[in-house]
């Protein structure tokens, strides 16, 4: 259950990351496509999307990702059981409503600490970032070879416009997740409410 939960905040994790990478949107000139998207991310404050996710054993889920920067993410899966992930300036809170359970997780543990700070770095001493334009596609590789949320990030973009078209992401014990957004819409005003942690 342990192994099953992990993998499964893996896939969340990484659902985290490259939603936020599909903010980068104009086309640009830069070889260095790292280097722009975190210019990009700088001038984001608030994003909602809807997503589809396809894991390698064929299981398929679907939901709505809200997004204020800096700091706050809360995405919400479409289930029989509701399950939403809301982050905190410290916290990764794994909410189940129906069964009043909340588990958390430092956000300091994870990738997502990276991409919700104000001063977003995709490069960093735990991580190898590397990307490349290839027909008309720019791919943005993230690997981190050991520690929490080991694993492999790959953005997929248009180069004109820059804009995210896919992910896939393959966590250290080979399970392999893509995520495709639909719908993404910026500028919307949220309620401090709507990022509060639930009290059961």
């Amino acid at each position: 259950m342990r192994v099953m939960i992990r993998r499964w905040l893996s896939n969340v994790i990484g659902l985290g990351l490259a939603i936020l990478m599909a903010m980068v949107s104009p086309a640009i000139a830069e070889t260095d496509y790292v280097d722009a998207a975190e210019k990009w991310f700088a001038k984001i404050t608030t994003m909602k999307a809807r997503f589809t996710q396809v894991g390698s054993d064929g299981s398929v889920a679907e939901g709505e990702l809200h997004l204020r920067r800096p700091h706050r993410m809360k995405i919400i899966y479409d289930s029989d059981e509701p399950l939403i992930l809301l982050t905190t300036p410290v916290w990764l809170h794994v909410d189940r409503p129906e069964r009043k359970n909340v588990t958390s997780y430092p956000i300091s543990e994870t990738p997502l600490s990276l991409i919700l700070q104000e001063d977003v770095k995709l490069r960093g001493d735990e991580y190898q970032t590397r990307s490349d334009l290839r027909d008309g596609i720019v791919s943005i590789r993230i690997d981190k070879k050991t520690g929490n949320a080991a694993g492999t990030l790959t953005l997929e973009f248009t180069a004109e416009p820059f804009e995210l078209r896919r992910w896939t992401i393959k966590d250290a014990t080979d399970v392999t997740t893509v995520v495709t957004l639909q719908n993404m819409r910026y500028g919307h005003k949220y309620r401090n409410e709507f990022f509060a942690q639930p009290l059961y």
